[in-house]
């Protein structure tokens, strides 16, 4: 690791020499490049399917720019989703991470919508979400991340739930030509990309993206006491290894209104602690592909009339090895596939209104089972499995209505009906205004409701003697308002606060019916409630380029009369960027995360809240704007802190997450 370190201070040193150099046509263009990004944040496409000024949308929405990735020196999506209000990352025992939301979390992260471009991610039908896929997504070609919080089903339909997440890649305009980037850091950490991009006569135009990512972290301690759980080694306690290593391939093809773009990703892991609580070899891997290839056409009728068209396949494959005690092994694996299409008309009835209204189908498929146990991994047997092969159908119809009865006023409404063959109808109304009462105040007010349809697992688990599915299950709902102030004081600051309300009903749990069995059901609610509040300065003048932002989140998710476990009662984000001239700039960011209270049924204290401190260094468009390069350091002091084991496993403590981490990241551009 420290060469990587002393080689970057060492490049560092030799290029600040040349900072002098700048002339006034640099700061002319950084000018400009700053008024651009400015206006990339301002700009939202998720919250309407259509785009519109973040101020006017009646949703509470995050737009994260690619300037705003290098600053804060993210390695991967939740890097990025770390300082959004109202969001929290956690470490499971699989080594997957949860996306808690206003409060609310769970193992899978399944009430989450993931997209990338537009196109909905959640390819796994067995078990829903997209996070333990797509987690540690390099950020090297996002051009934008936009986060839209709150029910999303009115408009995307399945898993829309808690929030929508949109990640927007650099298309063939954006790259113009070849870049190239490279990182290395702590845990042995290595990242590697290539893109190119090119426009060809107005008519045509590519795009190809390909990353690598490969890491041995987190390297925690494991508890002393763990030595006593069956099958770990005598060596323990040591240090626990969530290797993970990935690629993937991003293709963007146009040719005049046609445009062919998709993703493959292959991704293999260990584990951080077994599928039994106990820390597993490297014989233990997950492995996993996901892809999905969309065609669409956008047909212009007439200048206000437009119709969007696509046909899509994805494709999600699991085939995972796990070590369940020192001469006991499982795999199990699947493949889900889901083709379809949309049609969504766009009328622009006027520049006060414009209308969308769509229809899109599916038909989902679950096949290619394995189910195997044996003493040794290379000598498995086949074992009565515990999936089934299923096969469902869906449509939906959406309609939505954006209009601006007055130049201050903006009223949205819409709704959503879908049909799903194997458990019926659901239907989702999305409403809401903003109203700029004052010049630079708007107030703004919404209410929807959202869907999370039953998962293939949970519809048709078989063959487990301790867990059973339910073939009668119906979609968890969420009814949500919520009601704010967008104002901008002064010059350059806006602020931003929220208040909502959500209740949860028909939640899909797992409830016992016997001694130590257990179903699938629609049993129990949550309520979460809770403030946002959200502020940015852009300082202008000689320190043009810096900011200073800040979150803070206080909820409350009451389930039975109990806050919810696991989740804090506040959260903070502060950050400082500072320019010193056209070139170089630091970072830094502290999150403060509250305690978070246990289960009833665990008597452990609560997990103790902590304060992270993340710095950074970068330097952009050197050597005639074809080179940036950061550094950064994670966790600067090197604060021990932990996220939470659940109760099964409070007998080895909770997870201690990485210590002080550093990483460096060149990129190149021809």
């Amino acid at each position: 690791m420290n060469k990587y370190v002393y080689n970057l201070l060492f490049g560092v040193l030799i290029l600040n020499s040349n900072a002098s150099a700048e002339t006034s046509a640099a700061n002319n263009d950084l000018e400009k490049e700053l008024a651009y990004l400015a206006a990339e944040r301002q700009v939202v496409v998720t919250a309407s399917k259509m785009e519109e000024h973040v101020d006017k949308t009646i949703a509470t929405t995050t737009v994260i720019t690619q300037d705003d990735i290098a600053h804060i020196g993210a390695r991967n999506l939740l890097d990025v989703l770390r300082l959004v209000p109202g969001i929290g990352i956690t470490q499971t025992q699989f080594g997957w991470r949860e996306i808690e939301v206003r409060g609310v979390k769970t193992v899978l992260s399944e009430k989450v919508q993931i997209m990338l471009n537009g196109h909905p991610l959640d390819h796994n039908l067995q078990n829903a979400g997209s996070a333990w896929v797509y987690d540690d997504l390099p950020v090297d070609t996002i051009k934008r991340v936009e986060v839209v919080r709150g029910p999303g089903s009115a408009l995307y339909g399945a898993n829309a739930f808690l929030a929508v997440i949109n990640i927007i890649t650099q298309n063939a305009k954006d790259l113009n030509g070849v870049q190239t980037s490279a990182g290395w850091g702590s845990f042995d950490t290595q990242q590697y990309r290539a893109s190119w991009g090119k426009q060809f006569d107005n008519t045509a135009e590519a795009a190809l993206h390909f990353n690598f990512t490969d890491t041995n972290g987190i390297n925690s301690p494991i508890p002393a006491d763990s030595s006593s759980i069956q099958g770990l080694s005598s060596s323990a306690p040591g240090k626990s290894q969530l290797t993970e290593g990935r690629y993937d391939l991003e293709w963007q093809l146009g040719y005049q209104d046609f445009k062919l773009d998709g993703r493959y990703i292959n991704k293999k892991m260990g584990t951080f602690f077994g599928a039994a609580t106990i820390l597993s070899d490297d014989r233990t891997q997950q492995d996993y592909n996901d892809y999905f290839l969309r065609l669409s056409r956008a047909w212009k009728i007439k200048d206000d009339f437009t119709i969007d068209t696509q046909i899509f396949h994805d494709f999600y494959s699991a085939d995972n090895r796990w070590q369940l005690a020192q001469n006991q092994f499982t795999r199990s694996g699947f493949q889900d596939m889901r083709t379809g299409g949309e049609i969504q008309a766009n009328y622009h009835i006027s520049d006060a209104q414009a209308v969308i209204a769509g229809f899109s189908y599916a038909k989902e498929q679950q096949g290619n089972l394995i189910d195997e146990l044996g003493p040794d991994p290379e000598h498995l047997i086949p074992a009565p499995s515990i999936t089934e092969e299923r096969t469902r159908k869906h449509w939906g119809l959406y309609i939505e209505d954006v209009w601006d009865p007055l130049k201050n006023l903006r009223l949205t409404l819409g709704a959503r009906y879908d049909r799903y063959n194997d458990f019926g109808g659901t239907f989702n109304p999305r409403m809401g205004f903003n109203w700029e009462f004052i010049r630079n105040y708007s107030l703004k007010f919404s209410y929807g409701t959202a869907y999370r349809a039953p998962a293939f697992g949970e519809l048709g688990l078989v063959n487990n003697p301790v867990l059973l599915g339910n073939s009668s299950l119906k979609p968890e709902e969420v009814k949500t308002f919520e009601t704010g102030i967008v104002a901008h004081p002064v010059a350059s600051l806006t602020t931003q606060a929220i208040y909502y309300h959500s209740a949860i009903n028909q939640i899909i749990s797992q409830v016992p019916i016997q001694t130590a069995i257990s179903r699938y059901d629609n049993s129990g609610s949550v309520i979460a409630e809770g403030v946002e509040l959200e502020a940015r300065y852009d300082f202008e003048g000689s320190l043009q380029g810096s900011y200073l932002s800040a979150n803070h989140v206080l909820q409350h998710s009451v389930q039975l009369g109990q806050q919810l476990a696991d989740v804090p009662r506040h959260r903070t984000n502060l950050t400082a960027n500072l320019a010193f001239d056209n070139t170089w700039s630091s970072f830094a960011h502290v999150l403060i995360k509250g305690n978070t209270l246990r289960s009833l049924s665990d008597a452990r204290n609560e997990v103790p809240g902590y304060a992270l401190l993340d710095v950074g260094l970068l330097g952009k468009n050197m050597f005639g704007r074809k080179v940036d390069i950061s550094f950064n350091v994670y966790n600067l002091f090197d604060k021990r802190y932990y996220d939470p084991a659940p109760t099964s496993l409070s007998f080895i403590g909770d997870y201690q997450m990485p210590g002080r981490a550093f990483f460096g990241h060149v990129s190149l551009r021809f």
